[in-house]
């Protein structure tokens, strides 16, 4: 018989598949060009101000190359702009743009859709429990060396 955490440890990262699959088939019936890669780099870029490429790398545990693939298709369609430090002119910080705040907002609303569905049925108690328990997860794992 498996124990909670066994159980947790596989459940979790099915449950997230399974919902980020349910957003990307929102972002496609709601016409966005993006991507549910790219809307979790938005994300990180509007709550780091001074973000760069390396930053974002080491955030998504990407290599630096695909990064620079992700960022140049993203400023091509006008989502972010790449802007000299004035501090350093070697460092180009991210900036997202109107259009990428605008897109981030639109699939925004589409992931809150897809979390009211999924949440459905469970009460106000339930949510703020799950909440707890996510927020502590998260906490852990954010200060915790992966090596």
């Amino acid at each position: 018989m498996s124990t909670s955490i066994e159980r947790i440890s596989r459940l979790l990262p099915i449950t997230l598949r399974n919902v980020y699959r349910l957003i990307a088939v929102e972002m496609d019936k709601g016409g966005t060009e993006l991507r549910l890669p790219q809307y979790g780099m938005l994300d990180f870029l509007l709550t780091h101000s001074e973000a760069v490429q390396t930053d974002l790398a080491n955030h998504f545990a990407k290599d630096k190359s695909v990064m620079l693939r992700q960022l140049d298709e993203m400023e091509r369609a006008g989502w972010i702009e790449r802007q000299m430090d004035p501090s350093d002119r070697r460092r180009k910080n991210l900036v997202v743009t109107k259009a990428g705040l605008e897109v981030h907002r639109k699939v925004s609303r589409m992931s809150a859709k897809v979390f009211a569905k999924v949440l459905e049925g469970m009460n106000e108690k339930e949510v703020d429990t799950c909440l707890k328990v996510l927020g502590h997860m998260n906490g852990i794992a954010n200060n915790t060396d992966p090596e």
